[in-house]
């Protein structure tokens, strides 16, 4: 495969697979996430009310945090997810929009977070760049932006090829994972069985994350004026390594 087939997004990332989505991520532990935000946020002396849950898919995490008394919306770039956003109980508030074009007036949140590696998705600097100068925008003084990403570790070694094929879930998958070493960008293609309500279908999408150093992603922090910043080893307050998979960021805007 040549590189330049790497440098296209996937058309209709998550298109299909919205509506199973939940059904997919049901071991997910979404608690023990949004745990580790709150254990962030004690340790960098927060209370937060108002939140965007940036990328925020099917609206798990927010509604989560719904759930422990913050007042959260969400914002996705997938229509399709976005619409699965009000069957979550506690239903999330959700809208369309691109991360680097979030319609929000300046300085009316104190959080912005978003997980699970949402923001591996955005392939070009410049635009993750743009997303992270969006938060600042958005943010009261005082307000932080915590996020996640997935290691160039984690991307190289193959952690998207898998599947259950043997299992007897009605939804049946088989992914398989191409990295590129020159674009630092992860090709993955999904196949899907279901065999549930409405079934048997089955469909095909697939999707892209890019690596990011961890100092690339600490410059862009800085150069959008975020003053205090850090980033940890996911789940933990140990500094990223070469061997993480997973690098959480929190950010401060003064």
């Amino acid at each position: 495969m040549e590189s330049s087939d790497f440098t296209r997004p996937g058309a209709g990332e998550f298109d299909q697979v919205a509506e199973y989505y939940d059904h997919l991520m049901k071991t997910v532990p979404y608690r023990h996430w949004v745990d580790y935000v709150e254990s962030l946020l004690r340790r960098w002396e927060a209370r937060p009310v108002d939140v965007l849950d940036l990328a925020c898919g099917t609206g798990r995490v927010g509604s989560e945090m719904v759930r422990r008394g913050y007042q959260v919306r969400g914002a996705d770039l997938a229509e399709p997810m976005v619409r699965e956003c009000i069957r979550q109980e506690p239903p999330l508030p959700a809208m369309v929009c691109d991360a680097s074009r979030i319609g929000i007036a300046d300085t009316r949140l104190d959080l912005v977070v978003s997980l699970y590696d949402s923001l591996n998705y955005i392939l070009v600097p410049e635009k993750l760049a743009a997303a992270v100068r969006e938060a600042h925008r958005i943010l009261r003084s005082g307000g932080l932006f915590i996020f996640d990403l997935n290691t160039e570790r984690a991307l190289a070694s193959g952690l998207f090829t898998q599947d259950n094929m043997r299992s007897d879930d009605p939804l049946q998958y088989t992914w398989e994972a191409h990295w590129d070493p020159k674009s630092r960008i992860c090709r993955v293609d999904m196949l899907y069985y279901w065999n549930g309500d409405g079934g048997p279908k089955h469909f095909r999408e697939t999707h892209y994350q890019r690596a990011y150093d961890n100092s690339e992603v600490l410059s862009m922090l800085r150069m959008a004026g975020f003053t205090r910043f850090e980033s940890y080893s996911a789940y933990t307050f140990r500094a990223v390594t070469p061997l993480s998979d997973r690098a959480y960021y929190v950010a401060v805007k003064e």
